[in-house]
């Protein structure tokens, strides 16, 4: 019964906390809740001659809102403090005497307090049972702190990283294998280019590139490498042979393979990309910075609105959001520039040229 008192003194401690808490509230709301309005109408016009003088807003939007803040300000200079009916903050304490009430009435028909802890050895016990995959994991992890030359261990481990998204922990048990066998096989090393390329968010990583290579160095025929090699030579702008290394690949697919359909996607973005959507230019936006705070946020604005509305008339046009995100970083917007980066990565959801056009500018601007 000592678990009752204990929950009880809580409850009592919290209520009464609460409760001196409110008439404080009360009494301050009562002498210094116009003072309190005022130094926040204040604080607003100082943020709107800050917005004004970064460009944020133009002339007549800042009139507007100054004058809207201004007659706030002198409403609420003219009433003087507002009195708080008398009683009114008593109001705040039937939540809070209802809360523990509530709480405890739950807890009685839901909860049992007189249960032992589950030691951490046991709930990993069970975790097979209860089907934890998360707790499965942190038991073979264990398992391989204390044995790492444990081979097994990283092959049973290896599918449930890919399953969860962990692809940097799913290279490293990929590496591990392949250096406790003595050397992998052009699959693995495939696979482990495929594995880095997805940790990377579409980006080929150096290593990546790498692992694409030995795989078609130990098998000249293995597709997933071959298709790597030729992804990291477009990402490196070397299109002419990754055009030929598509190329290739595709005529030795089977006419049934799953992935010709991505190949011939690759391909055809290769020999026709698409023409760049209109919209500010880098250069436009960095020649806006010496006009007028008017006329440069009219300029600007037109045009970004109007890529906005083309992308979203027709999202599949990929250089157009490259260069709408790249005009919202010049902006300093970004937030808007992450929306924009989020929205084009689910329109080429299934598009692999695409995601690492889209990783790459992520990277190079600073954006998740």
């Amino acid at each position: 019964m000592e678990i009752w008192f204990i929950l009880a003194a809580l409850s009592l401690l919290t209520v009464v906390s609460l409760v001196w808490g409110a008439r404080r509230l009360g009494a301050r709301l009562g002498t210094d809740s116009a003072a309190a309005q005022m130094a926040i109408y204040k604080e607003q016009l100082s943020e709107i001659e800050a917005d004004l003088a970064r460009g944020a807003l133009v002339p007549q939007e800042a009139e507007a809102h100054r004058a809207e803040v201004a007659r706030r300000l002198l409403a609420v200079s003219a009433d003087g403090s507002t009195p708080v009916a008398a009683g009114r903050s008593w109001l705040i304490l039937l939540p809070v005497l209802l809360i523990p009430l509530v709480a405890g009435a739950l807890y009685v028909r839901g909860g049992s307090p007189v249960l032992p802890d589950l030691p951490q050895a046991a709930r990993m016990a069970n975790a097979e049972k209860a089907g934890d995959l998360e707790a499965m994991i942190y038991k073979v992890e264990q398992h391989l702190q204390k044995n790492p030359g444990d081979v097994t261990g990283w092959e049973v481990i290896l599918p449930s990283y890919k399953a969860m998204g962990r692809f940097d922990d799913a290279a490293r048990a990929m590496r591990e294998i392949i250096r406790l066998k003595g050397g992998g096989t052009a699959d693995q090393f495939a696979d482990l280019a495929e594995t880095l390329m997805f940790a990377g968010n579409g980006l080929m990583p150096a290593d990546a590139m790498t692992a694409a290579q030995e795989a078609v160095k130990l098998d000249p025929k293995n597709a997933k490498g071959r298709y790597y090699v030729a992804l990291g030579l477009s990402q490196d702008n070397q299109h002419e042979a990754a055009l030929a290394a598509f190329q290739s690949l595709l005529a030795d697919a089977p006419a049934d393979a799953p992935w010709r359909a991505e190949v011939e996607k690759q391909i055809a973005a290769l020999k026709n990309p698409k023409p760049a959507a209109p919209g500010p230019t880098e250069q436009q936006v960095q020649d806006a910075s010496t006009m007028s705070a008017g006329d440069q946020q009219a300029m600007i604005r037109s045009m970004v609105d109007g890529l906005q509305a083309k992308l979203d008339a027709d999202p599949k046009n990929i250089d157009g959001w490259l260069r709408l995100i790249r005009a919202r970083v010049v902006l300093k917007e970004a937030d808007a520039a992450q929306t924009a980066l989020d929205k084009a990565r689910a329109a080429f959801e299934q598009d692999q040229g695409a995601q690492s056009q889209l990783a790459a500018l992520a990277q190079e601007l600073g954006l998740k």
